[in-house]
């Protein structure tokens, strides 16, 4: 087998990792990058034609992947619906599969529908966790982990008699820790190459919480408030979701997101998920419908992703006079229907990467909520792996090699694993 990353070996998210034999070629994930020049990518860049983002960089140079190419691709395989992983696929060549696990093809939906419109018009082909499917003579078997993606895979890969694992993004501090532990016990053992992110290599600062330790901060700060917490997170981030459920749960108040967040919940228990979702089995939970979004929804999207919570729709009076009893998903677009609700006078709780907090519209958003009487908080814990958890793979697994990607301190595997190998982004490397 023949490995080439085409993007990753030393930057954090907007992976491409190409695997071929004599007669197959894959395509692993397909993500939009994070930075560009070394510095954090401009919104407006998405907006681009194509051939200035081959010319940026943007998107790789990669005969035989994209639309306006004859097909050279047997297949792509994405591990989880960050757009780090998959926003470049609309760029892709129709006629060539992509591979996908139930949970992420829903997500990758509701984020077209919702967020960001694309032509993501491909074939899909649904894998289920644990469970080999074959594409040439290549054989993939996907294992669920633990991430702040919904359903996110890591991939063993065998073909030529050589075996290659990709980790994908994992940690083992979630709330499906026993991933870690599973993948490690039943992957094979002693590979050839183990591809294995290390996002948090260089984060030393950053403190490591699980989500039961997160959940029980959430408690203490609410317990020490007499008005309304706000909270804002990734709505796909289900763990975190989770963790504000429970707290509000144990508090004994009302649990409120917004209908997209919704939408999300629902879309995903339909698959067959236990997680708590708006219904009458889940009386604390209420939607809230805000102005701009719920607009949007009877104009362009579909009004059956409003109206299927109706029966469960808190007003902006009822939100107003019962505000010191909940615990309520916000983001920035909603600062209009904050102030029209009339909240104030509690706490702002952040828990999202510090990095997103540089952005004016964040910090206008918060110097608002500040003005309104509102302690602004940030209780956070990463979807990365830890360097114990990377560590604990490593010495689990026991690769031959190991190449180091989606981070931004390859060098650093040196320090604690002598078997590592540095990659440029770009240059194939045989197995």
């Amino acid at each position: 087998m023949k490995l080439t990353v085409y993007r990753g070996t030393k930057e954090i998210g907007g992976t491409f990792i190409e695997v071929k034999t004599t007669n197959t070629k894959i395509l692993i994930d397909a993500g939009y990058p994070l930075f560009l020049n070394g510095a954090p990518i401009e919104e407006n860049i998405a907006k681009l034609p194509y051939t200035k983002l081959l010319e940026l960089g943007v998107l790789p140079r990669i005969k035989g992947l994209y639309e306006w190419d004859v097909p050279k691709f047997d297949a792509i395989i994405i591990s989880h619906a960050h757009l780090d992983h998959y926003g470049l696929l609309k760029y892709v060549h129709p006629e060539i599969p992509v591979y996908i696990s139930a949970g992420t093809q829903k997500l990758i939906e509701i984020t077209k529908l919702f967020i960001i419109p694309g032509n993501y018009n491909f074939k899909t082909e649904i894998f289920k966790m644990y469970e080999r499917f074959q594409i040439g003579d290549i054989q993939i078997k996907p294992y669920l982990m633990d991430h702040s993606a919904f359903d996110a895979a890591a991939f063993e890969i065998n073909a030529e008699n050589k075996v290659i694992i990709y980790t994908g993004d994992f940690r083992g501090h979630g709330r499906k820790s026993i991933c870690l532990e599973r993948f490690i016990t039943n992957v094979t053992n002693q590979p050839d190459l183990l591809l294995t992110e290390g996002t948090m290599l260089g984060r030393k600062e950053e403190e490591i919480l699980t989500e039961d330790e997160l959940e029980q901060r959430i408690m203490k700060q609410a317990r020490n408030n007499n008005g309304p917490v706000l909270f804002q997170s990734s709505s796909q981030n289900i763990d975190r979701i989770v963790s504000f459920y429970r707290a509000a749960i144990k508090l004994k108040k009302t649990f409120v997101v917004d209908v997209y967040t919704a939408n999300v919940l629902y879309e995903l228990r339909q698959l067959g998920n236990n997680i708590p979702y708006p219904a009458h089995e889940y009386a604390n939970i209420k939607v809230f419908f805000p102005h701009r979004l719920t607009q949007k929804i009877f104009n362009k999207i579909g009004e059956k992703y409003a109206k299927r919570f109706s029966a469960f729709h808190i007003p902006k009076v009822k939100l107003q006079d019962e505000q010191d009893d909940v615990i309520m998903m916000v983001r920035p677009s909603m600062l209009r229907d904050i102030e029209k609700c009339d909240l104030c006078n509690g706490i702002f709780i952040y828990s999202l990467w510090q990095g997103y907090r540089d952005s004016v519209y964040q910090r206008n958003f918060e110097e608002s909520l500040a003005n309104r009487g509102f302690s602004l908080i940030s209780l956070h814990t990463s979807g990365h792996a830890s360097l114990n958890d990377i560590k604990k793979l490593i010495d689990g697994v026991e690769p031959k090699l190991i190449i180091p990607i989606h981070t931004m301190m390859p060098t650093a595997f040196k320090d604690f694993c002598g078997k590592t190998k540095l990659l440029e982004d770009g240059e194939e490397y045989e197995v």
